[in-house]
């Protein structure tokens, strides 16, 4: 085996601290949204490294909302608010005896435009120790909290109604289904 040279043991340690900033940045993240969003809703919010580390140099950063539209945490409470995703939540916690929990993560920073208005990118998650598993991505228009959910299959957006009847979302049981 070869000597590492200085430069592969420069970029192991920039990793690991760029690793332990995004930690802490999503521990922050985390906190502020479980006590300023809506400390009372039984879904966890989370933000993953792997989905916002130090995009554009700041976790999760976004040009700040117009006057009268929705916050990222507005956008994340009425997710929140989701019978089928407080549903999904109880489900984890009960069938992993509290390991894994129901979250939310961002998983693009950028507003993505629909039909002319911008949304927030969110994801509900399967959030245990070893990963973060995808249940559903959605949608939440910024100007007026108008939630959409990404198709994976069509590769549209669905308004609520559509997806809750074709779908069947509270039937879910597990994150592939």
């Amino acid at each position: 085996m070869a000597p590492r040279s200085p430069n592969s043991k420069t970029a192991a340690i920039a990793g690991a601290l760029a690793g332990l900033l995004a930690a802490a940045l999503g521990s922050y993240y985390v906190y502020t949204v479980r006590h300023e969003a809506q400390p009372r809703a039984q879904v966890a919010t989370v933000a993953s490294a792997g989905a916002v580390a130090l995009q554009g140099g700041m976790a999760g950063a976004q040009a700040p909302a117009a006057k009268g539209a929705l916050s990222r945490e507005q956008a994340v409470a009425a997710l929140m608010a989701l019978p089928e995703l407080k549903a999904w939540a109880d489900r984890i916690e009960k069938s992993s005896n509290g390991k894994a929990h129901g979250a939310l993560m961002e998983y693009d920073a950028q507003l993505r435009a629909v039909k002319g208005k911008q949304y927030y990118q969110l994801s509900f998650v399967e959030n245990s120790s070893d990963a973060a598993q995808r249940w559903e991505s959605f949608l939440v228009a910024q100007s007026d909290g108008e939630i959409l959910v990404d198709d994976d299959v069509s590769g549209e957006a669905l308004t609520l109604e559509q997806w809750r009847k074709d779908k069947k979302p509270l039937q879910r049981s597990g994150p592939g289904e």
